[in-house]
């Protein structure tokens, strides 16, 4: 079994709260990005950093999730949408089906991780939880 550290671990009764909070913050980005492209005047009709802003918030998500911290999953899980307004703004409707099956993943990956988290018993190391690898 596989120790990590206790600190930022999901508990049960937070996971909802944790992917509404991320409902909520990728629902304000794409609001973002949509108002940042009304009368654009860039090529692709959005403006040029959101591509980076949004590549950047992915990779971020990526090193979390293979980090094992809480949020990675769900950051990555949020920063869907608001690709997938990119891709409707831009005309790029390839990105469709890649960010909702990957929103689907993440969020997926994360109520799974949260669920394998289980206490430590009291003999080992403090400030640490098991994660049950069955």
């Amino acid at each position: 079994m596989r120790i990590y550290p206790k600190r930022g671990a999901a508990q049960p009764t937070s996971v909802r709260a944790r992917l509404l909070g991320a409902a909520a913050a990728s629902a304000a980005v794409s609001a973002a990005v949509l108002a940042t492209s009304l009368g654009s005047a860039a090529p692709l009709g959005s403006p040029s950093y959101w591509p980076w802003l949004l590549t950047g918030l992915q990779v971020t998500a990526l090193w979390a999730a293979g980090a094992h911290r809480w949020w990675g999953w769900p950051l990555g899980a949020a920063v869907q949408p608001p690709w997938i307004v990119y891709a409707v703004l831009t005309g790029q409707f390839g990105f469709i089906p890649g960010c909702a099956i990957s929103c689907a993943v993440q969020a997926v990956s994360f109520v799974r991780a949260s669920r394998r988290i289980v206490p430590q018993p009291t003999a080992a190391r403090a400030g640490s939880v098991l994660i049950a690898t069955s």
